[in-house]
């Protein structure tokens, strides 16, 4: 018995060390995305139009990625359904409202401390870009800007050039970040603390119609 409880251990601990990967390739001829644990997950060629799964870094299998032809539309028989005999549950807009400043301080902590956890595995790239609409360019540069300044690691890395006289965009990226699995389930549990539970699922659960009027 000790030996499985000590089996089980270690399997946790060494899943825990594993680390979620996303990488991402784009140049003139291909167009990779990985996204997966460790170096098994799933790869999309979105240029060759396929996709693979892969374990420990083998291509196991592909799967073309095949667009599903139209099917009739077939009209069916309208079937009246019996009244439910449930009383119905009430959400009052007013508890909603008072939860979500809450709720929004503690999801934006936890996507802070998501990005922070973040470890950048490669990054080689430089992109020259912009959209038929001036301002829509700028609002591209300044989300760049902003990545920049909450992950300093990108500088010097990455380079996006904005072209301001109209849509183009060429240049290259090699790009893998990892975020370690326990990190991510530290920072879950420290959401949870900081989430307001009980209001939440009272306020989803409801109140039934005249529960209110009886208290």
């Amino acid at each position: 018995m000790e030996y499985f409880i000590l089996i089980i251990v270690v399997l946790i601990g060494s899943v825990l060390l594993l680390n979620l990967r996303v990488r991402l390739e784009l140049d003139d001829t291909r167009r990779l995305i990985f996204v997966g644990l460790g170096r098994s997950g799933f790869e999309f060629d979105f240029a060759g139009k396929i996709s693979y799964l892969k374990i420990y870094g083998f291509r196991i299998k592909s799967f073309k990625q095949v667009k599903k032809a139209k099917e009739a539309v077939v009209e069916k028989e309208v079937v009246k359904k019996k009244p439910s005999r449930k009383v119905p549950r009430q959400r009052s807009p007013r508890d909603i409202i008072k939860i979500l400043p809450q709720c929004s301080r503690a999801l934006f902590k936890y996507f802070i401390d998501i990005v922070k956890s973040l470890a950048i595995e490669e990054l080689k790239g430089e992109i020259e870009g912009g959209f038929d609409s001036p301002d829509l360019t700028g609002r591209a540069f300044g989300y760049y800007r902003a990545v920049l300044g909450v992950v300093p690691a990108l500088e010097g890395h990455f380079r996006y050039y904005p072209v301001w006289n109209g849509a183009a965009f060429s240049g290259s990226l090699r790009m893998a970040v990892v975020l370690p699995l326990y990190k991510m389930l530290y920072r879950t549990l420290v959401l949870a603390f900081r989430l307001p539970l009980r209001k939440i699922i009272k306020v989803a659960i409801g109140t039934k119609k005249g529960e209110q009027d009886v208290k």
